[in-house]
């Protein structure tokens, strides 16, 4: 197995950013082991205030990765929620479109839609979901794991808000125009009724704790996909908005990932 942490100059960020990667390109002292030429690939998003290496700390997808042949990417979102704001040069959503065509140059990886896969947790559940519909001709499957949904919290708010995590200045930055952030590319729902018309929804599996504080938001976006016709994996048991359930439901997503991806072949 290779483990990369390499930076590389984001054209769409204008600046250097951090990756890592999780290449499973040989098994140690395991003899008989045939990998694939090309590796199926999840890029897997942090929450708010982590950071490129958060999931190979606190998870065990290094074991997983090598377990399933799967490749995993992980970025450094900061705190944009994987968005683009034009009008403040935040291009976090395509940040995201470049990130895949440039580890694709860089590394052996997949080029095939149900090869590609999104996932994140909390703020990167948010991102996965609102980036896995936007690009769909990328990627064919979606993890949301506690889905930080905020649209309908921070939509119309004025100067002077604050909710204990960030304020007006920091969520118009962010999203942009917030009088008209229903209607945008920004809210997740928007996103998924243009892959509707377009007939190209990816899968979408989704899971939140039921003491998560995120958890009617959770359940709100279900029942808004589904009222898109969308249909749903989504899963609740008890659990809070901690490592202990994105470790546990990261496992259950990769291996409906591969179910999923042996069906196909």
């Amino acid at each position: 197995m290779a483990l990369i942490e390499m930076t590389f100059a984001a054209d769409t960020l204008q600046r250097w950013t951090d990756v890592t990667v999780i290449l499973p390109v040989e098994n140690a002292g395991v003899p008989n082991v045939v990998k694939p030429e090309v590796f199926p690939t999840l890029y897997l998003l942090h929450g708010f205030s982590g950071n490129s290496k958060d999931w190979l700390t606190y998870s065990n997808i290094r074991l997983w990765a090598e377990q399933y042949n799967m490749a995993v990417v992980m970025p450094s979102g900061e705190n944009g929620f994987y968005v683009d704001n034009n009008g403040a040069e935040i291009r976090g959503g395509k940040f995201i479109k470049e990130l895949v065509e440039y580890t694709r140059k860089v590394f052996p990886l997949s080029t095939r839609r149900d090869q590609t896969f999104i996932g994140g947790l909390s703020m990167g559940g948010f991102g996965a979901l609102r980036n896995g519909l936007v690009y769909s001709e990328i990627f064919g499957k979606i993890v949301a794991l506690s889905g930080a949904y905020i649209v309908d919290d921070i939509a119309g708010k004025k100067e002077g808000y604050f909710d204990g995590m960030a304020g007006y200045g920091y969520y118009s930055r962010v999203f942009g125009n917030l009088d008209t952030l229903k209607e945008s590319k920004n809210n997740p729902l928007v996103c998924a009724a243009e892959a509707v018309r377009e007939e190209r929804v990816p899968e979408i599996f989704m899971a939140c704790g039921t003491e998560d504080f995120v958890i009617e938001k959770n359940r709100n976006m279900r029942d808004d996909l589904k009222a898109l016709g969308i249909p749903i994996n989504y899963y609740e048991e008890e659990g809070n908005h901690d490592w202990i359930f994105w470790n546990k439901w990261l496992l259950k997503a990769m291996e409906w990932i591969v179910q999923m991806e042996n069906k196909m072949e």
